[in-house]
């Protein structure tokens, strides 16, 4: 079988391949359009069309991925998936790998769906560019363990906490540790020193211009279930407090 970077078959290997990513790709594509359309319908929340935003992501990096593993016997096995996907004739198929289609297997790699979040930022990461910028929004699951906020507030799954460097009254004590966010906030005048896990965070939003990030598989059913009403809470951390609005949440660059 000739391989993908020489010989006479080279240019029609690589022409195919190509023709295999990008229908893959407009595949995926196909589910975040699904996504979204679904989104500004109303039937599902931000947080689920941004998961499935996410997935895309990782689907294309496990595709190039896959693509980019040589050999003669990977070679075969992308074309057969190209055959599979009615990409490429049998003659054809033939007659580049010298092997009938039911006896190349095909590669099982192209339809690992890894996991949304796998090339997400460490949440920690996040706060700290964030806050370099400006205020911003924390979405935060209280029941989770170790979150410390007023008591009345250890019940809510869609809490919002407001954090900054230039707050009045200031977050003196604001840290950003390996474990977890916090900082004494002013809940009706009470300080109260708050601490929150990695695991309980589940969104960061930019309160200036809502570029930020959600980690899905941290989204409690309830945030998932109503996100549209979340996006319209207001932090429960006094001072001044945003405008209601419902903007589009921008993926941090």
């Amino acid at each position: 079988m000739t391989s993908p970077g020489s010989g006479p078959g080279s240019e029609r290997i690589q022409e195919i391949l190509t023709a295999l990513i990008k229908q893959r790709l407009g595949a995926s594509l196909e589910r975040v359009d699904a996504a979204l359309a679904r989104w500004r319908a109303g039937e599902v929340g931000p947080f689920e069309a941004h998961a499935e935003v996410l997935a895309h992501v990782a689907r294309a990096d496990n595709l190039a991925g896959a693509m980019s593993r040589a050999g003669r016997e990977r070679t075969a096995s992308l074309l057969r998936a190209a055959y599979d996907a009615g990409l490429v004739e049998e003659e054809e198929l033939r007659e580049l790998t010298g092997s009938a289609p039911g006896d190349i297997e095909p590669p099982e790699d192209l339809d690992a769906e890894p996991a949304a979040d796998v090339r997400l930022p460490a949440k920690s990461d996040v706060v700290n560019r964030l806050l370099g910028e400006g205020t911003i929004l924390v979405h935060v699951d209280a029941r989770r363990d170790g979150v410390s906020v007023p008591d009345r507030l250890r019940s809510d799954p869609r809490l919002v906490l407001r954090f900054g460097y230039g707050l009045t009254p200031a977050i003196a004590d604001l840290e950003v540790g390996e474990e977890a966010l916090s900082g004494t906030l002013s809940f009706g005048g009470v300080p109260h020193r708050c601490v929150l896990p990695w695991p309980a965070v589940y969104a960061v939003v930019s309160e200036a211009d809502q570029r930020g990030m959600v980690w899905p598989d941290d989204v409690p059913p309830e945030a998932m279930a109503s996100a549209d009403k979340e996006a319209d809470r207001e932090p429960e951390e006094s001072g001044k407090k945003p405008p209601r609005s419902r903007g589009h949440l921008k993926l941090v660059e």
